[in-house]
Order: C-alpha cells, then sequence, then structure tokens
C-alpha cells in the first residue's frame, strides 16, 4: 500500500470515528445549560397555569361559589406551595365556607411567607373573632393598621375591637388620631354614633348617625340604625320616618314593628298602634304563626292606653299563661280589674306583679293607689251601713 493510500485509509477511520463519537455524545442527552432551560420553561408553565387557576379561584369566590373556588386555588397551592398569596386566598375561601382552623393556618402560613402582608393579619383577626377571643383579633387588626395605615376595614375593626372589650375611651383614641384619613367616611361616622351610645350620649349618637347618612354612597344601608338610634333618643317622629324608608319585608319584622308601635303611642296616637298591631296579630295567624310574650306585651299596653279594655284583658291572661313568672301580665291584669271595679282583685294582682319584680316603681304605685282606693270604698261602705 502506497504512502497515498496509507494516509487516506487513516482519515478516513479518523472521520468514521469522530461521527461515531458524535452519536454517541448525541446519545448521551442534553447538556446541563440545556436541562436548566426546560426547567425553567416548565416553571413559567406552571407559573402561568398558576396565574390562571388564582384567577378563576378569585371569581368563584366573590360569585359565591366557594366549592369551585376551593378546587381551582388547591391546584395553585400544589404548584406554588411558597406563594404568599395563594395561601392568603385559600384561606380567605376556607374563611367564608366556616372552616375556621383551615383559613387561620393558611393566614398564618401567608403571613409567616410574607411577614409585611397586612391582609394576612387582617383576615387572621377576623378567625380570632369569630371565635370570641377579642383580644387575639385586636392584636392582628391592629398590626395590620400599622402596615396599612389609610384602610378604613382595619380602622374600623380595630375599634369595634375595643368596643367589644368595653374598653371605649381607646377606641375614641384611636378614631380621633385617625381621622384626617378618614374625615368623609360613612362608617366611621356610623362607629363614632355606637360610641356616643355606649357613652350614654343619645344626641350625639343620633347626630353621627345622621352624618353617616350624608355620607353614604347609598343611605338606606343605614336607616334601620337611624331608627334605632332616634328611638334611643326619643326622637319619635325622626324614629317613624326612617321606619317608614325600610323596605315591607324589613319594616315588617317583629321587633322594628313593635317600635313603631312604641312611637306611635308615645306621639300620642295609641289607636294607630293598636290598629297596627292587631293587623300584624291577625296576618301572624294567616302565616300560622304564633304571637309572642313580646307582642303581646305591646300590644296590651297600647290597647289600654287607646282605651280597649277587653284587648288588654285578654293580652294579659295570655301573658300570664305563658310566662308566669312576668310582670307585666299581672300589672296589666291589675289595671283592667281597677277600670272594672274589682278592687280587691287589682289589688292581688298588682301585689303579685310587685313580688315578681320589686323594683318595679309602676307596680308599686299602681298597688299603693289600689289599696288606697279600696280603703276609702271600705270606708264608704262602713259608714253608710251604720
Amino acid at each position: 500500500m502506497t504512502r497515498a493510500s496509507r494516509l487516506a485509509r487513516t482519515l478516513c477511520i479518523a472521520t468514521s470515528l469522530g461521527l461515531s463519537c458524535g452519536v454517541v455524545a448525541a446519545c448521551k442527552g442534553p447538556s446541563s445549560s440545556g436541562v436548566e432551560a426546560r426547567k425553567e420553561a416548565k416553571a413559567r408553565f406552571d407559573r402561568v397555569g398558576a396565574g390562571v387557576a388564582m384567577d378563576q379561584a378569585a371569581q368563584s369566590l366573590e360569585s359565591g361559589q366557594f366549592s369551585d373556588a376551593l378546587k381551582h386555588i388547591d391546584k395553585v397551592v400544589a404548584v406554588l406551595p411558597d406563594d404568599p398569596r395563594a395561601r392568603l386566598l385559600r384561606g380567605r375561601i376556607v374563611l367564608e365556607m366556616g372552616r375556621l382552623e383551615s383559613a387561620a393556618a393558611d393566614f398564618q402560613s401567608a403571613s409567616a411567607l410574607n411577614p409585611s402582608c397586612d391582609e394576612c393579619l387582617y383576615y387572621l383577626g377576623v378567625v380570632f373573632q369569630r371565635w370570641g377571643r377579642d383580644e387575639e383579633a385586636l392584636a392582628h387588626y391592629a398590626a395590620a393598621l400599622a402596615i396599612e395605615p389609610t384602610n378604613s376595614h382595619y380602622l374600623l375593626s380595630e375599634a369595634e375591637s375595643f368596643l367589644a372589650l368595653g374598653r371605649v375611651e381607646e377606641a375614641k383614641v384611636l378614631l380621633d388620631d385617625a381621622a384626617c384619613h378618614f374625615e368623609f367616611s360613612s362608617a366611621l361616622a356610623h362607629l363614632r354614633a355606637e360610641i356616643a351610645a355606649a357613652e350614654g350620649d343619645d344626641a350625639q349618637a343620633m347626630h353621627f348617625m345622621e352624618l353617616a347618612v350624608t355620607l353614604a354612597a347609598d343611605p338606606s344601608l343605614y336607616q334601620e340604625d337611624v331608627a334605632v338610634f332616634a328611638f334611643k333618643a326619643r326622637e319619635w317622629d325622626r324614629c317613624l320616618n326612617a321606619l317608614a324608608t325600610l323596605p315591607p319585608s324589613v319594616a315588617s319584622r317583629n321587633d322594628l314593628l313593635r317600635m313603631r308601635a312604641r312611637c306611635l303611642v308615645l306621639s300620642g296616637r295609641a289607636k294607630e298602634a293598636r290598629d297596627l298591631l292587631v293587623q300584624y296579630e291577625i296576618d301572624s295567624a294567616l302565616r300560622q304563626e304564633g304571637i309572642t310574650v313580646e307582642q303581646d306585651l305591646t300590644l296590651g299596653y297600647c290597647a289600654w292606653i287607646a282605651g280597649d279594655v277587653l284587648r288588654a284583658e285578654t293580652c294579659a291572661a295570655r301573658m300570664i299563661a305563658r310566662n308566669p313568672t312576668m310582670c307585666d301580665g299581672y300589672l296589666l291584669k291589675g289595671l283592667t280589674l281597677e277600670h272594672a271595679g274589682d278592687l280587691q282583685g287589682a289589688t292581688v294582682a298588682l301585689a303579685k306583679a310587685c313580688e315578681l319584680d320589686p323594683s318595679r316603681k309602676l307596680a308599686r304605685d299602681l298597688l299603693m293607689r289600689a289599696q288606697a282606693a279600696k280603703i276609702a270604698i271600705d270606708g264608704i261602705a262602713l259608714t253608710t251601713s251604720r
């Protein structure tokens, strides 16, 4: 073999070996940089998918579809277990489902992952408040407000926690210090009304309620509270006006109906009050609903003031039958017996009322009046017989 032939053969073998090495190298898989690129691509894909699932979870939460929301967010948490936003959203979802233990765990996880998360602290406060642990709720609301001092929800929640704990003065100081940030907040005005009411200042409470109505985008939200505060402030007409603005489904509620009847009586319109409650009694019978003791109590006194003695007597008898330990049944019975001229029966009934509630001044005064009348009449009868 010539030298040229040997060289050609060597080149051919070398080329063949090179190609073989290349094929072997190719069979070993991608380089480390390629693997990292693939991991990054998958991570991006997972983040995009998780973002879509989180949006779906948030939408389902807003529409009240909590089970669907939980399914979506659990997919996100499985992919991104260390994402504080996912943990926070999951906590909000299970909180709405009433699963307080699970919600607290999620909020705590989210807070640990992101210590500056004010929402995590706020919602933890909500959980503690629902557990009745007001001190812990207060601490978390205060921490959330410290991070985000212009959030009205945090401020109001902290102030309400102070009120729940009976720390009225601290609630006032908190609101006064933050007043510059929330000057036109109807919710803040409403809370100030509650604070004034807690201090026994009904006029000031009414003032702040009126301010809340003025500032509110939807004044109807506060009309029921306006009625309640006006009643406490003895502003009967203002209370009646507020009650008149309520939807029929709300205004016909038993407690508000009785409030309206009391306002009518105190405004000198006892017959209207009696008729209102009688109609309610008729409607309740048609709905096959019973009449409560409170309903009988209000109707009984309204009927008495309106001069409807027979109906007052009926209400008194029903109250005594339903709750024989209640002073008012015997008090009302005493009034009707006195009206009928049965001073002996009136004295017995009113003495029973005083026995059941010794602190009731009206019962004591009526008993003394009945006894005095009986003594006077007995004395006249004795003189006449002689």
